[in-house]
């Protein structure tokens, strides 16, 4: 006796918004700010704790700690650090970024 076995291809695609929905958690996003503010120049470390993101829908924020090189023009950096944090979270997640505060907590010289 043989058996067959029958597949079935469905012949429309099912809408996004009946799929499902994949969330995003707030520790992959911090994840993902302490990498990106270390990749700027003159960023020595984040500073104390990892950042801190949260992720509301499609929009996350995010603080982040940060020790620079010292002399810096913090200005510019930490402008830098925001529009760098910002691009990346958004090209590895998906979500836009509505604010990124920067806390200069040290500046120090380098060896």
């Amino acid at each position: 006796m043989t058996a067959t076995a029958t597949v079935v291809i469905p012949t429309q695609r099912v809408p996004a918004e009946q799929r499902g929905r994949t969330r995003i958690c707030d520790k992959v996003v911090s994840g993902i700010a302490l990498q990106a503010a270390g990749e700027v120049g003159r960023v020595r470390a984040v500073a104390g704790h990892p950042p801190v993101a949260r992720v509301d829908g499609d929009l996350a924020t995010i603080r982040l700690d940060v020790a620079l090189d010292y002399p810096s023009p913090l200005h510019s950096v930490a402008a830098e650090i925001r529009g760098h944090v910002a691009r990346r979270v958004l090209e590895l997640t998906g979500l836009e970024v509505a604010q990124v505060d920067v806390h200069v907590t040290s500046l120090e010289v380098r060896s």
